[in-house]
């Protein structure tokens, strides 16, 4: 149904998750050299279960990719209806119990990642056959370090895609490679999400962009940030999590309702729709409920403390 990219084992090899029927679920190992092996049963991913989206994600921040698979069943049959694979840093996953992702037991047809109130910690979103859609809000707690890296092409292509990034600390890498999209119905953050645990320095980052071979390497960035880099220019932007946090409004997209993070109290909202007429309004309020309003693009215009204006696209969907 859909694949998955990353290096599992931090062999500096991507390797390749395939979702498929109740048959089972193959997990490609890169072997270097142009071969694969399908190690799925050897290291715990099979499923064998009828299975859609899959994701890999550092979901604890602990430097080791989890695995996340999105499935057709509701778990009644004996079939799992989802799974969350805990990669345990041996080349070996688990299921753990207890967190919640259990709950997922609607028929799905696809996941994506993203860091919706940006704590640094990786939300998995789930697009649903039927019922409505899940915002898996990632709740760890932990005192792991991250960083979040995005990537903007000059000559390479201006989204980034297509370029690999490595991280040092303390002499390990971590690999990513940055997808335009993977899986069916779903596109992740353009955001690249590492997990560093307790280290308190990122020694390298190498970015080799596609276009051109260069390989550009930025030294000792801190961690917690997420940092947009040019291509030829370094570190175009920082945003420290104190900073982003000063204002969000999340999910968006949502089927009904959104909230507001800002450091600043919310003094009025206003919603429109795209032909001008007011269809929500609120005061003192950090949400907005559009659940009696037809799915589609709203403009809300929301008033801060000191006379902050910021208007902000919704989706309804």
């Amino acid at each position: 149904m859909s694949t998955t990219i990353g290096d599992y084992n931090a062999d500096g090899f991507f390797d390749i998750y395939i979702t498929n029927s109740a048959a089972g679920n193959i997990h490609l190992r890169n072997n270097g050299g142009n071969s694969f092996t399908n190690v799925a049963e050897a290291i715990g991913t099979v499923f064998n279960s009828v299975s859609w989206g899959a994701v890999f994600l550092d979901a604890d921040c602990d430097g080791a990719l989890d695995l996340y698979v999105s499935g057709m069943g509701d778990g009644s049959n004996g079939k799992l209806p989802s799974a969350f694979y805990k990669n345990n840093g041996f080349g070996t996953f688990e299921i753990p119990a207890n967190i919640g992702l259990q709950n997922d037991r609607s028929a799905s047809f696809s996941n994506a990642i993203g860091d919706v109130d940006n704590d640094g910690l990786p939300d998995i979103y789930v697009v649903n056959q039927v019922d409505n859609n899940f915002l898996w809000k990632n709740e760890t707690v932990n005192t792991s370090n991250w960083l979040k890296i995005k990537l903007k092409g000059t000559e390479s292509n201006k989204d980034g895609i297509g370029n690999k990034i490595e991280i040092i600390t303390k002499g390990e890498s971590q690999f990513r490679y940055t997808l335009c999209g993977e899986g069916y119905l779903a596109q992740n953050s353009e955001y690249e999400f590492f997990g560093i645990g307790d280290n308190t320095i990122i020694d390298k980052v190498n970015i080799t962009w596609n276009k051109t071979g260069v390989t550009e390497t930025l030294s000792n960035i801190t961690p917690n940030q997420s940092i947009v880099v040019e291509e030829g220019k370094g570190v175009l932007g920082i945003e420290s999590i104190e900073v982003q946090q000063k204002f969000s409004v999340y999910p968006n997209p949502s089927n009904s309702k959104f909230e507001i993070a800002s450091k600043l109290s919310v003094e009025n909202i206003k919603v429109f729709d795209l032909i001008g007429r007011e269809v929500y309004s609120s005061e003192n309020s950090s949400e907005i409920d559009l659940i009696n309003e037809p799915d589609g693009i709203y403009i809300a215009k929301i008033v801060l403390a000191g006379n902050t204006t910021k208007k902000i696209k919704l989706i309804k969907n």
